[in-house]
């Protein structure tokens, strides 16, 4: 009887512990993939910045650039800044409601 509780006891260890390594795999397994999707994203960022760089002999590229972030414009031409404008705010609702063409008993 004695051995067989001692089994048990060995079974029930080897149990929480096969249980734990798995989840530390899968946990393993997530972070793989989280520092993979960062990978792909950095790796993007590297190839716009190298073509950024690549642009910087290009002459057209650099007015394009200097067109875009900084609004330079050449000589003789005229910027033209179109505005929307902001939608007022509604009235606010006073006691005079419009009286509803159907109330509900």
């Amino acid at each position: 009887m004695l051995a067989i509780l001692a089994v048990v006891a060995v079974l029930g260890l080897l149990s929480s512990v096969v249980s734990q390594g798995f989840v530390e795999v899968a946990e393993a397994e997530a972070e793989q993939r989280q520092l993979e999707e960062e990978k792909a994203r950095l790796e993007r960022r590297i190839e716009r910045l190298e073509a950024t760089l690549a642009a910087a002999d290009d002459p057209e590229a650099i007015e394009s650039m200097a067109r875009a972030e900084l609004g330079w414009i050449r000589p003789g031409e005229q910027v033209i800044i179109l505005a929307t404008p902001t939608p007022s705010t509604p009235p606010a609702l006073t006691g005079d409601l419009p009286e509803p063409i159907l109330r509900l008993p």
